[in-house]
């Protein structure tokens, strides 16, 4: 079976989507430190359009990143667990099969 024909049961769903909100909540965390620090330092026209740079940047990565589709959580969940957003924890209670699968992809990244 593709990774993206995977079925989800209930339960499944339920920590895909605690887990999925802890990563977003992480990465959100390290966003916040980042604008913190570049304000501190903003002394011109230019740190203020590189600060509204960064966060374009960030808004379309995230944007792209976290899509709740089933058929992509297997890849997402790979890429934020390679990017230590998410832990390997936060995905108790999901099948071996799913589990191996992001594994799997995240061992080859």
């Amino acid at each position: 079976m593709s990774i993206y024909e995977m079925k989800w049961s209930s339960a499944e769903k339920k920590i895909a989507r605690v887990a999925f909100d802890k990563a977003y909540q992480r990465e959100m965390e390290v966003i916040i430190n980042a604008i913190y620090e570049k304000t501190a330092k903003l002394k011109n026209d230019k740190d203020v359009w590189a600060l509204h740079n960064y966060l374009s940047d960030r808004r379309q990565e995230i944007d792209q990143k976290y899509d709740y589709c089933y058929s992509q959580l297997i890849i997402v969940f790979s890429r934020l667990l390679s990017e230590n957003y998410l832990l390997e924890v936060d995905l108790k209670g999901l099948s071996e099969d799913k589990l191996q699968a992001i594994k799997k992809l995240f061992s080859s990244e």
